[in-house]
Parts: C-alpha cells; structure tokens; sequence
C-alpha cells in the first residue's frame, strides 16, 4: 500500500497571533478522506500554529518514521516561507519521495515554485478529484500527463495541463476526517457547507480556487454531517461554518434551520455573514435552531470606499441588518480593516462613526481593526505592482506577506489602528482594558496618569 504525508506548515508569526485556535483544517481534512477512500495510507499534520523550527523539527522525525511514497504540500501565502524550507528538508531526508503542492499560493504562482524547488507536481484549483487521478497515475509508474488541474516539469519545461472543471456535486465528497483535529477536550467542530464566493472584493485571492462559483451541499447532507459529527465526538457542544458567508442563499438558510429545529437537534452554531441579503425571519429562525454567534465583514465604514473595494453593501444596508438583529440573542461580531487605497482620516472617522451607531441599537463588542495585507492574485495587489513596490519575484523571499504601504507607511497605519481601536471600544471594554494595563506589574509610575486619562474618556463616552 502507498503510503501519503499531507502536511500543512507554519503561518507566520503576525498571523498565528490572531488565529482562532478552535478552527482547523478541513482541507486536510477532506484530502485525507479521498485519499485515503481511493486506498491508500495517509498520515496528516498541520502545523499552522506552531513555531515554525519546531515544526520542522516534528517533520523530520515523521518523514523518517512513516517513509512516504508521496508528499503533499499545503501552501498558502501565508506559510510559503516555513512550506518551501520543509521542502528542501523533505528532498534531503527523502531523495525519491514525489512532492507535490496544493493550495491557493501554488495555485498562483505553481511555475514559480516548480522552477525554484523540489518539486515533482502542482494541484491547480480544487484538490479532492485532480489529487485521487494524479495518485492513481504516479502510483502506475505513469507521468501526470493529461491530468487536469496540474501543473510539472518535464525535461526542464513547466508543462500545464488542461484546468479540471470545479466539482457540481459537493455531496459526493466524503465528508471530512474530523478525527484528525478533534480531541477529547475538543468543543467545537467545524464544517463548510458551501463553497465560493461570488464578489469581487479587491483585497480578497480566495477566487483563485472557486473562480467566484458559488456551490452548495443539500440541507439534508449538511444536517447529516452535524449528526455524525454529535454522535461520534460526545464532547462538541458547537459547531463553527468554515463557509465564506453561511446566509448568502437566504431560502437554503432557512431550510436549514427548519431541519435543525424539526429534528430537535440540540447544538450552539457560529457563522459569517453578509449584511445583504438579510432578512429578520432568518434571524429569528437561526435563533430558534442555536445560532449563539454571528460575524459580520464590514471592512469599512466609509460609503467611498465601501464601493471602491467592491464590497457591494452601503452604510444602510448594515443600519439596516442591525436593527433586524436587535432583539435577536445571537452574539453579532464585526470585522474591520484599514488601510485600503483612498484611505485618510475622514474615512477612518467615518468607519468609527458606523461601529458607534450600530452599537447604539445593539451591543457587540469591538474585536480589532486589521491592516490590509497584500495577497497575490488581487486588485490591490495589481495596484501596488503598478506602482513599482513589489514584483512577482517578492514571493521567493523569507519576508513576511506585506501591508498596504503605497499611500501610508507602516507607522501611519498603526496610527490608524489605534485611532480606530480607541474610536470603536466600548466604554465597557476601555475600562477593562485599561484597569487590566493599570494591575499589570510592568506598568511603571509615569505610564499610570495616561491611562487614568483614557479610563475618564471611557466613563464619560
């Protein structure tokens, strides 16, 4: 039996420090499931969290362990630096193991990578056919010729094939192997019930792998994959959608909930949303079937550059959804970044204006502001090579994904953040930051009236 090594390697530092560490990785998990249904022997690890020289160090040892036949690379821009160093490490310990990547990064830049490292094959788009099919014919001694959805080299020339149309039918995917992330102190299991999105937001690469196809599984096989999922791990009391926007088909929404709600499934469920479409009978009826969180991707206050990211949702759409959910018990969360092109003053004083008004008619807490990152494959990425600032060459470099620095440097952006952290707080959370800065014993004498000062700015908000 061949035997497979999916891994996924170290995000970087900036990252980890805000990742949610009760998510994991269904795309390793869903590619553990069809590959091991199609017969072979597999053994996955993610290494997302975790520094990155330990996690080189656990590699090694697993690859001299388990000896795989073929090793699969998870890539995102965010871990290509620690990927691309675990597959050099991997080509010294294993000379004659195939390597082949995945992801959203190779699927960008799988020339680049394929000419630059140790790589046998790249899985352009969509993984769980075109990986099965390219298994199947290196497993034969066969090239990967004629295999959609990849890319390799032959004879010192890149050769692509042709691209494997996304999959129709979600449902005949194998549901995803959840054993691999869910221990017995686990809580929360994850599922996607839906796959693409289809706007156009100007920072966002994740078209790449869906083309902005909108795809969805039945209600009735999501459903089932919840009762699986309670059945067999006694300890979820929460399941988080993985979905880009959980409530983009309001009617199969809806339907869900009734299903939920008619089997008396009993069970807390977190998602993302969009404020357009929205409607308060959806609202009402994800109260109903568990529904305890929501979060909402505003990005912006700001009408001008509401429209010029192309997020296609005004100022009123989220008034609007906000007074829908007030009344409704489920935890709203928002999501905000800065530093878009346009940005200035007035447009972040505008996006702390729409975070205050909307807390007015119902409460959330402020979670952060993000600076805006720069991914490959997107219009603010074109921007900033346009102007010169970065070239596609950047990515071979140990540095970090960068911000958007072409009309702010870094330290007016953080500028930026602070003002809107302090703009968008509420007094609730300010006097608990501030008298947990105040307790600190790092705190020193001369720091103490500052921060007395803000504690009075909260109080009198």
């Amino acid at each position: 039996m061949k035997k497979v090594l999916l891994f996924s390697s170290a995000l970087q530092k900036d990252v980890q420090a805000h990742m949610n560490n009760n998510s994991y990785g269904l795309g390793l998990a869903y590619l553990h499931a069809v590959i091991e249904k199609a017969g072979y022997l597999v053994e996955t690890r993610n290494f997302n969290n975790d520094d990155m020289a330990a996690s080189e160090t656990e590699m090694a040892a697993d690859m001299r362990r388990f000896r795989p036949d073929f090793l699969l690379v998870q890539i995102f821009t965010m871990n290509r630096v620690s990927s691309c160093r675990l597959i050099k490490m991997a080509r010294e310990i294993l000379p004659e193991v195939n390597i082949i990547i995945g992801g959203v990064h190779a699927s960008i830049f799988y020339e680049q990578l394929l000419q630059n490292f140790a790589v046998d094959c790249a899985v352009i788009g969509e993984g769980e056919e075109t990986i099965v099919e390219l298994l199947a014919a290196l497993s034969s001694g066969k090239t990967p010729a004629g295999v959609k959805g990849t890319a390799y080299k032959e004879n010192g020339v890149i050769v692509k094939n042709h691209d494997r149309p996304l999959i129709e039918d979600l449902d005949s995917i194998p549901f995803p192997r959840h054993e691999l992330f869910i221990t017995p102190k686990t809580e929360m299991a994850c599922v996607l019930t839906t796959r693409g999105c289809p706007f156009r937001c100007s920072f966002c690469c994740l078209h790449t792998i869906s083309h902005r196809r909108f795809r969805k599984r039945s209600v009735d096989n999501v459903v089932a994959e919840v009762e699986y999922i309670l059945k067999t791990f006694k300890n979820i009391d929460t399941i988080q959608f993985a979905d880009d926007t959980f409530t983009l088909d309001q009617p199969r929404a809806i339907a869900f909930c009734k299903e939920i709600i008619k089997r008396n499934i009993k069970v807390k469920f977190l998602c993302s949303a969009r404020v357009n479409p929205a409607s308060i009978e959806l609202f009402r009826l994800m109260e109903r079937a568990g529904f305890v969180g929501m979060g909402f991707g505003l990005e912006t206050g700001s009408a001008k550059l509401l429209q010029s990211i192309h997020k296609n949702i005004t100022r009123e759409d989220v008034l609007e959804t906000f007074r829908m959910l007030k009344g409704i018990n489920i935890k709203v969360v928002t999501y905000l970044m800065v530093g878009f092109p346009g940005e200035t003053r007035d447009t972040v004083a505008e996006t702390i204006d729409l975070v205050n008004k909307l807390r007015k008619i119902k409460y959330f807490e402020f979670v952060g502001v993000a600076r805006l990152w720069v991914y490959p494959n997107t219009e603010v990425y074109d921007i900033m090579k346009a102007a010169g600032r970065i070239d596609d060459s950047f990515w071979l470099t140990d540095q970090d994904v960068p911000f958007f620095t072409l009309e702010h440097s870094a330290a007016e952006l953080d500028q930026m953040v602070t003002e809107i952290s302090l703009g968008c707080m509420s007094w609730q959370q300010g006097v608990k930051q501030v008298v947990n800065e105040l307790l600190h014993p790092a705190v020193s004498a001369k720091k103490i009236i500052p921060r007395l000062i803000r504690l009075k700015k909260y109080f009198f908000r």
